[in-house]
């Protein structure tokens, strides 16, 4: 009985997003990464740094990012759609020149 229930967890995992924030350009600031239903984010992120943050989508809509560059000017870029379910990972690149480009790996096991 109890390696039944063992193997029965072992088929059981959440599913996340593992995302990956690049500043290929200088320091940006009041950095928000929007996603259904929550939002993460950073104070700042450091030229040529990196930000991972692991979640999950709970709900179905547009992904987005907001930052303001090193002269204070504000920035948003539309990302993908996710669906509810969705895991897998997300590269998320900011250019020296601002442009953003997003690059998803997701999957929808249902």
């Amino acid at each position: 009985m109890l390696t039944l229930c063992l193997v029965g967890l072992a088929g059981c995992r959440s599913r996340f997003v593992e995302a990956t924030i690049v500043n290929q350009g200088p320091a940006l600031h009041v950095l928000e990464f929007d996603y259904p239903n929550a939002s993460f984010g950073a104070n700042v992120l450091a030229a040529g740094g990196k930000f991972h943050y692991r979640f999950k989508i709970q709900g179905s809509g547009p992904l987005s990012l907001q930052y303001e560059d090193g002269e204070g000017h504000a920035h948003t870029a539309a990302g993908p759609n996710v669906d509810l379910g969705d895991q897998g990972s997300l590269l998320v690149t900011i250019s020296p020149a601002g442009a953003v480009t997003w690059t998803p790996s997701l999957t929808n096991p249902k």
